[in-house]
């Protein structure tokens, strides 16, 4: 399940981009991502430039290195 920490985001769209799956939009000021639909390939969270995208899986929470993060 991917965590967003919406006071962070700023909307981009940068995740959008790189999710190979589509199942994430930008709806008004809300990312939605349809959980059910998610593959946990964490693309989205590495492409995201702030970093305010987590993985959580069997209660625990990764936030990933932000070095490597974004799209250039």
């Amino acid at each position: 399940m991917i965590l967003i920490n919406e006071e962070l985001c700023s909307y981009c769209g940068a995740c959008v981009a790189v999710c190979p799956e589509n199942i994430i939009d930008l709806v008004d000021t809300h990312l939605k991502i349809d959980q059910p639909k998610c593959t946990d390939c964490a693309r989205c969270i590495k492409g995201c430039p702030v970093g305010v995208l987590a993985l959580e899986r069997k209660g625990k929470v990764y936030y990933p290195a932000y070095e490597g993060r974004g799209l250039f």
